[in-house]
């Protein structure tokens, strides 16, 4: 009888602490960064990403490392805020024996009651189409 309540019990309680453990395991923010220097050179990698209180987030990733044989650098962001507004940038550089590189990507939108018109939104309206 004694082992028949305590499995009851033990029921009972699992599935409020299996809840409260799923709330336990969300999070409004995260963040890796990872180092490394050797004989050969170096590099160093970092990760964030997080939620604002007004419903926006983010993330951002960014790379270097340098060595024998040149540098390099990168990135990647992006944002979205909570009245719509949105961007991304990507870049990339480096320098090695054969040259350097350099490009980089971007793009973006307002948010909700934003005025910004693309050219083509503002050449039809302009011809009241």
């Amino acid at each position: 009888m004694r082992t028949i309540k305590r499995a009851m019990v033990a029921s009972a309680l699992a599935l409020p602490l299996t809840l409260g453990a799923a709330g336990v395991a969300s999070a409004d923010s995260f963040s890796q960064e990872h180092s490394h220097a050797g004989p050969n050179g170096s590099m160093s990698h970092s990760v964030q990403s997080g939620t604002g209180a007004d419903g926006g987030s983010s993330y951002d990733e960014s790379m270097t490392w340098a060595g024998p044989d040149g540098s390099s650098s990168s990135g990647t962001s992006s944002n979205a805020g909570a009245d719509g507004s949105a961007s991304f940038e990507s870049f990339e550089n480096s320098a090695g024996p054969d040259g350097v590189s350099s490009s980089n990507t971007s793009a973006s939108t307002g948010g909700a009651g934003s005025s910004d018109e693309g050219s083509l939104s503002g050449l039809l309206g302009g011809l009241g189409l």
